[in-house]
């Protein structure tokens, strides 16, 4: 039976996804805030690297409606270091009878955002319930330091979804990159033919081109469809990727809207190794960078058509997780790991 604080946990992680890979190399962390009276004061995720996390703009959120004579515009226009200060000396106290949920242990370190752990000790919540322990020595201890202010801490909460909402973050942690590769496809699974996924799907899509190192795709890719590969759709204009193009022959790049482009004729000119990389392509792609491969995310439009021909092999995947993008027509995203990977 699901527990009530496994419901409000699972809506932060599903929140979490909205947004994944968008903070790396940060993790993507989503934070609920619950009222003494169970009603949800907000919800939020990290929304890119380097901006507020999870934890601050959903106690953000949640002050503006406990405190209405506050501006909403007044707020958004502070850095996190200043609203960090703002909730710290202006709470009155507002947060004593809530509840946090967050899907890991919030930080108690500095860095480019001030500790979320610390600004909880001042606001003073009844209690902090989160998924997963901090997996690095620099931020970990938060909840230990929480409940030393008497704080009722509950860890732990549905691990392992919260833990697969880390993956990304645990395999850049392990590796020093993340490799992922994007496949639109419809249900028969056929991806040629033009423009497949919603605009949903495109702008999640060039948000996380805005965060990415590099964009991977074929030379046959660059032949057949003359793809722009810009963050045009992007809900931040945070950096334009690195372009690699895989291509044993040579291939014109005029349609590319990018300044930093290479032409790669073999596997191990592609710089892979490091930083967050999306690899878009078809299956003979995928198949030829398997094993640099960390993550799988197919996008399936609920449509038949085009003509799937392509023959793959077993492979054996494991499903972190779905969600829809869309609105009226919605897609559904998959993201899937190896198998033999823990």
């Amino acid at each position: 039976m699901v527990r009530t604080h496994e419901i409000f946990l699972l809506t932060a992680i599903q929140k979490a996804w909205e947004t994944q890979t968008l903070a790396l190399p940060n993790p993507s962390v989503g934070a609920l805030i619950l009222s003494g009276s169970f009603e949800v004061l907000a919800l939020e995720s990290h929304h890119h690297f380097g901006s507020s996390h999870a934890e601050l703009l959903a106690l953000k959120n949640a002050f503006l409606k406990l405190v209405p004579s506050v501006s909403t515009q007044e707020l958004d226009a502070l850095s996190p270091w200043e609203l960090w200060e703002f909730l710290a000396h202006n709470h009155q106290g507002v947060f004593k009878e809530c509840s946090v949920y967050i899907t890991l242990e919030p930080c108690l370190h500095k860095g480019k955002t001030p500790s979320c752990a610390k600004l909880l000790s001042i606001l003073s919540p009844k209690r902090v319930i989160f998924g997963a322990n901090d997996p690095t020595s620099q931020a970990k201890g938060g909840a230990q330091f929480l409940s030393s202010f008497g704080i009722e801490i509950i860890g732990g909460v549905c691990l392992e979804e919260s833990l697969n909402l880390l993956y990304p973050f645990l395999t850049y942690l392990k590796k020093g990159r993340f490799n992922l590769f994007k496949l639109a496809q419809r249900l028969n699974g056929d991806y040629r033919g033009g423009q497949i996924s919603n605009m949903d799907s495109k702008i999640f899509t060039h948000t996380q081109r805005s965060n990415a190192d590099s964009l991977i795709i074929s030379g046959n890719t660059i032949r057949n469809d003359r793809p722009k590969l810009d963050t045009r759709f992007s809900l931040i204009q945070n950096k334009a990727p690195a372009i690699q193009i895989l291509s044993r022959f040579q291939v014109s790049t005029e349609c590319i809207n990018a300044k930093n482009i290479r032409v790669c004729q073999e596997i191990g000119e592609l710089e892979l190794k490091q930083g967050f990389n999306i690899i878009e392509g078809g299956y003979p792609l995928f198949l030829v960078l398997q094993d640099q491969v960390d993550c799988f995310l197919s996008i399936v439009t609920p449509t038949f058509g085009g003509d799937h021909s392509f023959v793959l092999p077993k492979i054996d995947l494991g499903l972190l997780h779905m969600q829809k993008l869309g609105k009226s027509r919605k897609d559904v995203a998959l993201w899937l790991k190896p198998i033999e990977q823990s």
